[in-house]
């Protein structure tokens, strides 16, 4: 007996389609090669970004290595600009300025007030020897090898006042009763009324500059025509002297010149990225301007304790090499007063051989 099976037809939709009774893993698969492209990416993401990490981490002493160049570079540029304009302002006459800006983006200005001392005396005429000593703040002594001194003038801060030797003797002492101020001025002059000697004391104020770096603050002090600086954790060292020189003219004369700067804070300094700096003139003063004889000096900086050590080193070495062969009989130039360690001064040496001594003083404020 034949049966008759009935084929099987796939049911037919509501719509009238067909319907597949088959699974789709075709779009299953598609689903998840997306997601695990996606997974793909985020870890190559994660990958870059530690590598960069990495490599920050590895430049970053590098980069701020490069910053603190730029920075220190950049401030080291602002300074000779300063000290270039105080140059031209303070040879001007009194009441001569300029105002210029400064981009103190990482820097900033303070006032170094009074921070350098120079005491300056020598024989301006005749055959006497003279000295004049500052006993304290209000008194002074002078002593005459022969007893040629008639009249002594003061200058304290531009206030004159004469004193007149009557007693005889060698060494004479006068009390002013007045504290001696920034620029003190002592003439001591014989019976004709002719200068015959000079004392000339200084207190100076000068500038100095601050710039952050990533390993600290440097500083960059500018005094009396001469730069000194000190990296984090250093000792300041000198950059650049003041102008002191010796040497010889063409008609055979031997001359000493020196041009001292006060740089005086009337204000507060400016900061900012855009900061302006203004520079007006006192006017210049002619400290010496003729022959001169036993010229003897001293300089006392107080910005750091290893400073003054550097002056006497640079201007009397010299005469150290001379020393060590064992004449200094042909020796011109700077050699210590007395001690070696130049504590009681510096003097000129061939002392009573005249010279043609030329120093003056810039006066400028800042504000």
């Amino acid at each position: 007996m034949r049966s008759h099976m009935k084929p099987i037809h796939p049911p037919i939709a509501m719509d009238g389609g067909i319907v597949n009774a088959h699974p789709r893993r075709g779009a299953v698969t598609e689903d998840e090669n997306g997601v695990s492209e996606i997974i793909g990416v985020v870890m190559l993401l994660a990958m870059v970004v530690s590598i960069l990490a990495i490599v920050m981490v590895a430049l970053k002493p590098y980069v701020d290595d490069f910053d603190d160049n730029k920075n220190w570079s950049s401030a080291r540029v602002l300074s000779e600009q300063i000290q270039s304009r105080i140059d031209v302002v303070g040879s001007a006459p009194n009441g001569s300025g300029v105002a210029f800006t400064l981009p103190l983006v990482t820097s900033t200005l303070r006032s170094l007030d009074m921070v350098e001392t120079w005491t300056i005396q020598a024989d301006l005429f005749g055959l006497d020897r003279v000295e004049v000593n500052i006993v304290n703040a209000t008194a002074f002594e002078i002593s005459s090898q022969n007893e040629t001194i008639s009249s002594v003038e003061v200058s304290n801060d531009g206030i004159l006042r004469t004193y007149n030797v009557t007693s005889i003797g060698s060494a004479h002492s006068f009390d002013g009763e007045q504290n001696f101020g920034r620029e003190l001025i002592i003439d001591v002059k014989n019976a004709d009324g002719k200068s015959i000697h000079r004392l000339v004391r200084l207190q100076l104020s000068g500038l100095q500059m601050n710039t952050d770096l990533n390993i600290g603050v440097h500083n960059t002090a500018i005094i009396n025509h001469g730069r000194m600086s000190r990296m984090p954790n250093n000792a300041w060292n000198i950059e650049k002297f003041p102008p002191l020189n010796v040497e010889e003219t063409f008609s055979g004369q031997r001359r000493v010149t020196l041009m001292l700067s006060d740089v005086q804070t009337t204000a507060s300094l400016p900061s900012g990225k855009s900061s302006t700096l203004e520079i007006i003139s006192r006017g210049p003063l002619t400290l010496f301007d003729d022959e001169a004889r036993n010229l003897r000096f001293s300089v006392d900086n107080q910005l750091h304790s290893n400073i003054n050590p550097q002056f006497t080193e640079l201007w009397t070495g010299d005469h150290l090499v001379h020393q060590a062969t064992g004449d200094t009989s042909a020796y011109f130039g700077f050699a210590p007063w007395g001690r070696s360690s130049g504590v009681d001064g510096i003097g000129l040496f061939p002392r009573d051989e005249a010279i043609l001594l030329e120093i003056g003083l810039l006066r400028v404020e800042v504000s």
